[in-house]
Order: structure tokens, then C-alpha cells, then sequence
């Protein structure tokens, strides 16, 4: 049985549409303020923040969509529910638990790990979804009209 191929397509729209998602997390109205309060920052300290910041952003979301697109076709995973148990344990083990080890021996308080891997975690599922059921389209070949 032939391997799905990548669809590019899909990894580069699911990094384009969960870029917004952390504008709303972070924004005043959910939990911008606690977050500011928690790292000890001011809405001052974010006057030249630069595209910068949004290049890394965008640039981690399509590798997250790649390794996503290559662990699933590698595992032969075909279904959302399958994708979101990987998302959800790459998740676990390689962001949350590593920043919540950091954060601890740093002495960043819990909330904090939980604001800021919380997010990347509806990210991920997101983004693991669309990879997984959105299918490239394939071209009609003289066999498969026959």
C-alpha cells in the first residue's frame, strides 16, 4: 500500500490559520494581563518587539505542519482521533513536561506553564487534524477511469 504523500498545501495553510490563535490567548480580555504579571512585564516592553517575533512564529508552525506531515505518513496514520492522541503526546513529553521541568527549577510559577503550553496545544491539534484529513487530491489517471 502506497504512503500518502505530504500535502504541502495543508501544512502551509494550518500555519497560516493558527497564527491568530495566540494574539486571542495572550490578548487582555483572556490572559494577557496575568501573563504580563506572571513574567513581571509591562504593555511598554512590547512597543519594538519587531516582525522578528512573528517570522519565529510562523517558521515554527510550518516546521511543527512538516514533522507532523512526515512522523504521520512514517506511522501510517490515517485518522483524526489517531492524529490527536500523537499531537497531544508529543505535546506532553517534548513541550510541556520540558518547560514545566525548566520553569520549576527557574522558579516560574505553574500558571505560567500552563499559559504557555496550553496554547501550543490547541495548535497542535489543529494542525495535526488538517494533516490528517486533509487529503491531496489525486489526479484522474487512465486507470482509475477504467
Amino acid at each position: 500500500m502506497d504512503k500518502p504523500k505530504i500535502n504541502h498545501l495543508a501544512v502551509w495553510g494550518m500555519a497560516i490559520l493558527v497564527q491568530p490563535l495566540p494574539m486571542l490567548w495572550y490578548n487582555n480580555i483572556m490572559f494577557g494581563i496575568r501573563w504580563m504579571e506572571l513574567n513581571g512585564l509591562k504593555e511598554d516592553d512590547f512597543t519594538d518587539a519587531g516582525m522578528l517575533n512573528l517570522i519565529w512564529a510562523f517558521a515554527a508552525a510550518v516546521g511543527m505542519g512538516y514533522l507532523f506531515a512526515h512522523l504521520f505518513r512514517a506511522m501510517n496514520i490515517n485518522k483524526a482521533v489517531d492524529a490527536l492522541k500523537w499531537a497531544f503526546a508529543m505535546w506532553l513529553v517534548l513541550l510541556f513536561l520540558e518547560l514545566a521541568t525548566q520553569n520549576a527549577f527557574t522558579l516560574r510559577a505553574f500558571e505560567l506553564t500552563l499559559l504557555d503550553t496550553i496554547i501550543v496545544l490547541f495548535k497542535y491539534e489543529i494542525m495535526a487534524i488538517a494533516i490528517v484529513l486533509w487529503k491531496k487530491k489525486e489526479k484522474m489517471t487512465q486507470e482509475s477511469l477504467a
